[in-house]
């Protein structure tokens, strides 16, 4: 047996009288392969499309990351803002015109005790309100802008109430 060498072969593969070389060349795809992959193709559009139709959170329950207006009451512009386990406000953000602005924290039975705090406004600060109950507080903002506020028990819990 005599080994060939050169370029494009490697020692001790080259072609024999016992073993020809034969180029690989691809088989043409059988109607069963086809059909499978094109199945497969279509579940998987299929699967991902259907995947955005549901919600894992009902449609009653408060997003802290929803955009509150407040509801009007003699003049006074009214949030109700929930205090939650999870440590954060909901909801996290709040516009209302110059004015009155009151807000009503309550924070739900096995809830961490909280309380809100507008640090630029000195009476725009709540009571700490422990598990089941509630505080509230009303102050004037009169200057459009954006306020930062937060729980001083749990800083990294905190909104916005952007004045307009």
């Amino acid at each position: 047996m005599s080994v060939m060498t050169g370029p494009g072969t490697l020692p001790g593969l080259a072609p024999s009288a016992d073993r020809p070389c034969r180029r690989r060349t691809a088989r043409p795809a059988t109607p069963t392969a086809t059909l499978t992959f094109s199945l497969a193709l279509v579940l998987l559009v299929l699967g991902l499309g259907l995947s955005g139709c549901g919600s894992d959170t009902p449609a009653s329950s408060p997003s802290a990351a929803a955009t509150a207006t407040p509801k009007i009451e003699n003049d006074v512009q009214v949030f109700d803002v929930v205090g939650t386990a999870s440590l954060e406000f909901s909801p996290s953000t709040l516009t209302a015109r110059p004015g009155k602005i009151r807000v009503n924290l309550t924070v739900p039975a096995g809830s961490a005790p909280h309380n809100f705090v507008i640090p630029e406004i000195p009476e725009a600060r709540t009571s700490v309100a422990s598990a089941g109950t509630s505080q509230s507080v009303t102050f004037t903002i009169d200057k459009p802008g954006s306020y930062s506020f937060l729980c001083t028990i749990h800083p990294n819990m905190h909104g916005t109430l952007t004045v307009g």
